[in-house]
């Protein structure tokens, strides 16, 4: 058993978290970020790739300040705060549709930005106040490291006004579904009886050859761009701390199954330009988005969309590596196992199958592990990620709080949800194949070696 309170634990490995994030910093001669500026920094780009121990250092920073949060605050301030969070939303999805965050990025001084007064003429929206912006001085509001992602049309953009609008909506019926009156409702697992469903008073799924994307073109499409904020935090880590230039070699092409608009397949065609052919596969629907996205990337010559339901038979066969990037996460285990088939079905010596998604890590604690000091200075350029400190959960707490979130979001939208280690294995085996090996990413998605 640990000696020291829970407290001195976690704020014990909060400071090494912390002097390890710094010392990273330092060493790619980076400043340290600051909440008192409009400027982004160098880490917020969606392509920044943290070092192993600057990613380890976060993560356990992020877990130790929720859990010093957690025993600190009162627990009525922080089911009220829970209960007031969707205002929250409502506020960032208000500052994204009136493009607040661009209005104070054009102000004469950025760093001063605007006054309420100017805001408001600009806006039409009556004396504004959202959290989200950075108050540089009595009155006036300017853009932070966080509102920057917002300027209309940046990923975050989309993130903020049509992921947000859908899923706000969807969360009203969300705990109606899941407790509805009719016994037999609550046991369905079909993409029929789902929050959505009854919010938006449909019998279709979301998701699907039939389904909500499929009746209003612009639907697909403006899915496809807020997707476009969610895929490529995790590219970085998905490129690079996988060995896609060997397991690649020789092979026809890299076909995403499922693609969407194929910011994986841009994502690696960069990094790697030994690695020749991607194919982007997904529905028709998804075409003109994938296309365009492709061609802004100036990588139309290397990476194509092809017109592909993953539930019928796999029109590639020959030497490919086929990925399935959050896409099983979307469907039961039983139809993710027929997913699966379509592409057993093609597989031979020469081919492989990646499975990319999340892999729900448990939440236990225990008194007891190494300190973060000793777990940091044994990594080295590969990555893997550390063990738990004492007291920290197995998943890292808060590090992995988006990941719980697209869970519960899943259940709401098509009656699926992430899989743990033993769920993945149960679905690749009514596939027909099995895990052969699982590699942990820099970011929330894991990569599964899937074989025959």
């Amino acid at each position: 058993m640990s000696t020291i309170s829970e407290l001195t634990s976690l704020q014990n490995t909060l400071n090494a978290a912390i002097d390890t994030f710094k010392a990273e910093l330092a060493a790619q001669k980076l400043p340290e970020p600051s909440l008192t500026t409009s400027k982004p920094h160098p880490i917020d780009d969606i392509t920044y790739l943290p070092t192993p121990a600057m990613y380890e250092a976060r993560r356990a920073a992020l877990a130790s300040l929720g859990l010093i949060k957690t025993l600190i605050a009162s627990p009525h301030d922080t089911i009220a705060a829970t209960s007031w969070m969707t205002m929250e939303a409502a506020c960032v999805r208000l500052a994204a549709d009136i493009d607040l965050a661009g209005i104070l990025a054009s102000a004469p001084d950025p760093e001063v930005g605007l006054s309420v007064a100017e805001i408001a003429e600009k806006t039409g929206v009556d004396g504004l106040k959202i959290g989200w912006f950075r108050e540089s001085k009595p009155g006036y509001f300017a853009n932070n490291r966080q509102s920057n992602v917002i300027v209309k049309n940046l990923p975050g953009y989309h993130l903020a006004t049509y992921m947000n609008e859908l899923f706000n909506k969807i969360s009203v019926s969300f705990p109606n579904a899941i407790n509805h009156p009719d016994p037999e409702y609550r046991k369905k697992d079909d993409p029929f009886h789902t929050a959505f469903n009854l919010q938006y008073n449909t019998e279709v799924s979301f998701f699907g050859a039939d389904g909500w994307l499929t009746k209003d073109p612009e639907e697909p499409v403006k899915f496809g761009l807020a997707l476009g904020a969610v895929g490529p935090t995790s590219d970085p880590g998905v490129a690079a701390d996988f060995p896609w230039v060997a397991i690649a070699e020789g092979k026809d092409a890299i076909v995403d199954v499922g693609g969407g608009q194929g910011t994986l397949c841009c994502s690696l065609a960069k990094k790697y330009p030994q690695i020749k052919r991607f194919i982007v596969q997904d529905l028709p629907e998804t075409r003109e988005a994938a296309e365009s996205f492709i061609a802004a990337q100036g990588l139309s010559d290397r990476v194509t969309f092809e017109a592909q339901d993953f539930f019928k038979p796999q029109k590639r066969k020959g030497k490919y590596v086929f990925v399935m990037q959050r896409v099983l996460h979307d469907w039961s285990t039983e139809k993710g196992a027929e997913m699966l088939k379509q592409i057993r079905d093609v597989l031979n010596a020469d081919s492989r199958l990646l499975i990319i998604d999340t892999i729900i890590q448990a939440g236990y604690t225990s008194p007891t592990g190494p300190a973060l000091t000793d777990s940091l200075a044994q990594l080295g350029e590969t990555y893997s990620p550390v063990p738990p400190p004492a007291f920290v959960p197995v998943d890292f707490g808060d590090a992995s709080r988006i990941q719980h979130q697209i869970n519960v979001s899943l259940t709401a939208l098509c009656n699926s949800f992430e899989r743990t280690k033993p769920q993945l294995e149960e679905m690749v085996k009514l596939g027909g194949l099995k895990v052969k090996k699982i590699h942990a990413t820099r970011g929330w998605a894991s990569i599964t070696e899937v074989e025959l």
